[in-house]
């Protein structure tokens, strides 16, 4: 007769860390994500905002400013870099691209080794402007 003394013991032990170590990495990859779903929220929203007024000035502006508030998110910063302006002005002509970036920095894993990780989270999302300028 075979004598297991022990290893039922050995098996709950393993089985424990291994279900610690998945719950751990859960609770650090959860808050990355929910920062990104905020900053491609962000991004949408200012890219709308572009494509209904034709152009990235002061009210696209104000919008970005009013979605860092609303999400609670404070991004590094925004560009419109590869959007088609119209000579010189912040103005895009009808079915011309848009495109907006929102960048924000995240430290991963803060609490448990000092200053943590820190990872750049970018959000980048394109569009088409809907205004006609004569």
């Amino acid at each position: 007769m075979k004598v297991d003394k022990g290893s039922a013991i050995l098996e709950f032990s393993i089985f424990f860390l291994l279900a610690m170590f998945i719950l751990t990495l859960i609770m650090g990859v959860l808050p990355v994500w929910t920062q990104y779903q905020k900053l491609n929220y962000i991004a949408h929203g200012v890219l709308r905002d572009a494509e209904l007024v034709g152009n990235t000035g002061n009210t696209v502006m104000d919008t970005y400013e009013d979605l860092q508030v609303e999400t609670g998110l404070k991004t590094k910063e925004i560009s419109f870099s590869g959007t088609k302006y119209i000579g010189g002005s912040k103005n895009v002509q009808i079915n011309d691209p848009i495109q907006v970036t929102v960048k924000s920095d995240f430290s991963w894993f803060s609490s448990f080794v000092g200053d943590g990780l820190n990872v750049e989270l970018v959000a980048p999302v394109s569009g088409r402007s809907g205004v006609y300028y004569k």
